[in-house]
């Protein structure tokens, strides 16, 4: 996965895996693209922003997601930054922080989830499991 084009300072990359997909990317990738003014690939006016998609980025369990690539400190020292549970209104949230040079928490973006926890907390696996009857196969 090259850049094969110019990309912004932030290069916005919209999870296009199909459990993404079904949870809403398309919408994400949308607000993106009508919040920024450009279409997907292009490179906004001054030179920050940039959207493309991704293929999986390995956490469907948070879907949809994106991942900022921040060039903010040149293309040797860039970082991928994760941003999951998100939806239309808080990745411009976002965009808008980053804009202001802020660094939005990554991570999940739902206040009810720790990290990939389901929303509420666990609940199963709430104690140690017990151990088998027998360990020893040949004696049982």
């Amino acid at each position: 996965m090259f850049n094969r084009t110019k990309v912004g300072k932030y290069h916005l990359l919209v999870c296009g895996t199909t459990p993404c997909m079904i949870r809403g990317s398309r919408e994400i990738e949308d607000a993106l693209l009508e919040h920024l003014g450009v279409k997907r690939n292009e490179v906004t006016k001054d030179g920050l922003f940039s959207v493309g998609e991704m293929e999986c980025m390995g956490s469907c369990v948070n879907a949809p997601m994106i991942t900022v690539a921040d060039y903010s400190n040149g293309s040797e020292g860039y970082t991928y930054n994760y941003y999951e549970d998100v939806t239309p209104k808080r990745v411009v949230e976002i965009v808008e922080a980053l804009r202001r040079g802020e660094k939005p928490p990554r991570g999940t973006q739902n206040p009810k989830r720790i990290n990939s926890g389901p929303e509420g907390g666990n609940t199963t696996l709430l104690s140690e499991p017990k151990a088998p009857q027998c360990r020893d196969l040949d004696a049982c």
